[in-house]
């Protein structure tokens, strides 16, 4: 149940986030634990919020994506509390799962990305390897750009 005053704090607090993929995800976040709990954000308890990271497991998504989606509703708690919409926040005693952090496998080294550049590949290809490794930038941040 979504009061018109969730749906104003949600809507603001979804525009503070920075690229739209972001507040897309957060939405469906959101979405997500309100079809779960059927309670106004002000009634919602720590063991509400308990009850919808076990049915993150029962539905299979992997411990870094339910850490992402507990991590986007303890921010909106947070939000919430500190625009004094909240009395209380019951997201901040919720534990994130822990997962393996993977990032370093997938980062590309200097000699990875002077062998790709050396491959004689097209300009266009040159010019976006260069792009994503002199800027640091994800694939889909590159992909936004366009």
């Amino acid at each position: 149940m979504v009061s018109s005053r969730d749906s104003e704090i949600i809507e603001l607090w979804l525009e503070r986030q920075a690229s739209p993929y972001t507040e897309s995800c957060y939405r469906r976040d959101v979405e997500r634990l309100q079809s779960h709990v059927l309670k106004s954000l002000n009634q919602i308890t720590l063991g509400d919020l308990q009850s919808f990271a076990q049915a993150l497991i029962r539905e299979g998504l992997a411990p870094i994506s339910r850490a992402r989606t507990l991590a986007a509703i303890r921010s909106l708690f947070g939000f919430g509390h500190r625009m004094r919409y909240l009395q209380t926040n019951p997201a901040s005693e919720l534990t994130l799962p822990v997962y393996e952090h993977r990032l370093a496998e997938r980062i590309v080294t200097e000699d990875e990305v002077s062998r790709l550049l050396e491959t004689g590949a097209k300009v266009r290809d040159f010019v976006l390897i260069r792009l994503l490794y002199g800027a640091g930038l994800r694939v889909s941040e590159a992909c936004g750009l366009l």
